[in-house]
């Protein structure tokens, strides 16, 4: 029978000492393997012998203590492990507390250092191996240590950042941003923070008065919109709304001007044009709106196409025989003054006029160095066709109307020149062939008449006919009544002066075939400072309805929406004094905007159109096309009278509305 003692514990060793009869001991160790390995009664002895210190009592008593087993006193490795109980922290501490032994273990006044490197040795957390900003603290375990991480640290040493962000964006609903160990959520411009991870809108316009300047400011989701209004952009830097200029962008066919907040297209009425209705962009033909008979006779002679004063038809007769002089025609005029024959041979010779004035005839003659002036009879300018006829009767000529003589004035001369053998006289119609301050008595040339069945010296010219027949522009109008016709091309200018300059009174009557045009203008240099004209539309609001328009420069101060081509005649008047205007059309009187116009500076008056301004310096620009009659302070304007006068303007016949529309 054996008997075993237990003589000590070494993790997975197990030592037995037995005894048998044979006295021999056997040393069992069980260490994974169940080996037994014997060994003699002196090596057991040897391996159980140990040399008893002082305090062995104390020692068998208690629990290894490290100072007083490996630093008061040297121990092995087996005494260390007495101390730790366990081979893990005995095989970390040993080799360690070697090297503390070389260092300090061989001098007395080393023995607190000595003391201090041991007593180090076992606390595997110092000094601490864990990283201090990522550690909730380091645990000494048995051999190693263990650090306890804060959140957001990772690793055996808290070494490692934990990016929560990486992670379903951290919950935040916008943005995620890692730091050490932590993070945090951010919100996109516009919005707050709300709790940790939740972003809430901004209104800027609550937190932030003023943060638009002065355009509107508009909360949206995020942010905040600066709003101006339509034609206006914001601008970022000077806070404010700026104008946009649409005009950069060739929005317009023709000529485009921008205004605040807008733009306004135009077209050349000059060149029959007018705005689109469609888009207010493009530019389209002006068409009449009622028809005028514009039919002529082409065996009618027109003897106001010249407005120069020229005349007409200039022949030249030679006889060889003398013979008295005769003409005869028949005449339709509205017209009150202007020539309607020369006959004889130069200024300084003989010679006899024909013309109206004061709407009757009057004879002016020069027989050498006599010369005088008769007028009689009836008003021929009424619009009626009146047979008209000169005959030299001996010493005497005779005047006819309508076969009736209403004057016979004796003569001592010959208005035929002998020249060469021949009697030659030179005769012009509708003009003098010298200036008209030749004359005896001043007529103004110009006369806006029609002839017809004209018979000079008992006999026709043919060629004169065939001219006449060839050339449309020669002839009259079939049908006419007493006013001045504007055929949509063309103007008339007068140099005016309107008094003291403190009231401007203008009357029109008007028969319009187009709705559109100029209809009275005053232009300084290239400005149109006043007009009154004729629109299908209203330029400021865009109604597209016929208006008449008073305008001072490109504003339209008044209007009157009113159908004007309707086939009757309208009257338009306009009174401006100082800042008070009045508008006022077939009795229809108009708000008007209170304005000041200054009437003292130099303007030139313009009837039916304006000159070649700038597009923009009214609203309508097209000529007037149709009939009438203009009365500047109580004073009618005689076109005949007009510095200027397109030719086709006739200043006292106007073609009829057709009957046909």
């Amino acid at each position: 029978m054996k008997e075993c003692v237990r003589v000590s514990s070494l993790g997975f060793l197990l030592l037995f000492i037995c005894s048998s009869s044979s006295r021999e001991y056997t040393l069992v160790h069980n260490l994974k393997s169940n080996r037994a390995e014997s060994l003699s009664r002196r090596e057991a002895s040897e391996f159980l012998r140990r040399s008893r210190r002082a305090n062995h009592v104390f020692e068998e008593t208690k629990k290894g203590h490290l100072e007083r087993e490996c630093v008061e006193e040297l121990c092995s490795k087996e005494e260390a492990r007495e101390v730790f109980e366990n081979d893990p922290e005995t095989d970390y501490f040993y080799p360690k507390y070697q090297v503390c032994l070389e260092k300090f273990g061989d001098s007395e006044k080393k023995k607190q250092d000595l003391i201090t490197c041991v007593h180090n040795i076992p606390d595997q957390c110092s000094p601490n191996p864990c990283n201090p900003q990522g550690m909730v603290r380091c645990e000494d375990r048995k051999g190693e240590f263990h650090c306890h991480c804060f959140t957001g640290w990772s690793g055996d040493q808290c070494e490692r950042d934990v990016d929560e962000c990486s992670s379903e964006n951290g919950g935040c609903a916008h943005q995620c941003v890692n730091t050490e160990g932590s993070f945090h959520c951010s919100c996109q411009d516009g919005y707050t923070l709300s709790g940790h991870h939740h972003c809430t809108d901004v209104d800027e316009c609550v937190e932030t008065p003023g943060v638009c300047g002065s355009a509107h400011c508009s909360n949206i989701v995020g942010g905040v919109e600066c709003v101006c209004e339509d034609g206006f952009v914001y601008n970022n830097i000077s806070m404010s709304c700026v104008d946009v200029d649409e005009c950069e962008t060739g929005v317009c066919e023709e000529e485009c001007v921008n205004t605040p907040g807008s733009y306004r297209c135009y077209c050349d009425g000059r060149l029959g044009k007018k705005l689109s209705k469609e888009d207010q962009r493009s530019c389209e033909q002006i068409t009449l709106s009622r028809s005028l008979d514009l039919r002529r006779n082409p065996r009618s002679l027109f003897l106001g196409r010249m407005f120069s004063g020229i005349p007409v038809v200039r022949l030249r007769f030679r006889r060889r025989v003398h013979t008295g002089f005769t003409a005869e025609f028949d005449l339709r005029t509205f017209d009150a003054e202007g020539v309607l024959f020369f006959a004889g041979g130069h200024l300084d010779s003989s010679w006899i006029v024909l013309a109206v004035h004061h709407g009757k005839l009057e004879l002016q003659l020069k027989y050498g160095i006599v010369s005088r002036v008769t007028s009689s009879g009836p008003q021929v300018n009424d619009g009626q066709w009146h047979k008209i006829s000169v005959e030299e009767q001996g010493r005497s000529l005779v005047i006819k109307i309508d076969r009736e003589a209403v004057m016979k004035i004796a003569v001592n001369g010959d208005l035929f020149a002998l020249n060469k053998g021949m009697h030659e006289l030179n005769l012009t119609v509708g003009g003098v062939p010298f200036k008209d301050d030749g004359l005896v008595s001043r007529v103004n040339p110009r006369l806006d008449g029609c002839m017809k069945d004209w018979r000079w010296l008992s006999g026709e010219d043919s060629s004169i006919q065939e001219t006449i027949r060839s050339n449309e522009r020669m002839q009259c109008f079939m049908q006419v009544d007493h006013s001045s016709f504007f055929p949509g091309h063309g103007f008339a200018l007068f140099n005016h002066s309107y008094g003291d300059g403190e009231m401007l009174s203008v009357h029109l009557t008007l028969l319009p075939a187009s709705c559109i045009g100029v209809l009275f203008a005053l232009v300084h240099q290239d400005r149109v400072p006043f007009s009154i004209s004729l629109s299908d539309h209203h330029p400021s609001t865009m109604e597209w309805s016929e208006h008449v328009l008073l305008s001072f420069g490109d504003v339209v101060v008044a209007s009157v929406p009113v159908n004007l081509c309707d086939s009757n005649m309208h009257t338009v008047n306009v009174t401006v004094s100082g800042n008070f205007s009045m508008l006022v059309v077939d009795g229809q009187m108009a708000p008007v905007e209170a304005v000041a116009l200054n009437l003292t500076e130099s303007c030139s008056t313009f009837i039916g159109g304006i000159p070649d301004v700038l597009l923009v310096s009214t609203p309508v620009s097209a000529f007037y096309t149709g009939c009438m009659d203009v009365r500047v302070n109580g004073q009618l304007l005689d076109v005949d009278e007009a510095q200027h006068k397109h030719n086709d303007i006739h200043s006292h016949s106007c073609p009829l509305i057709s009957a046909q529309q």
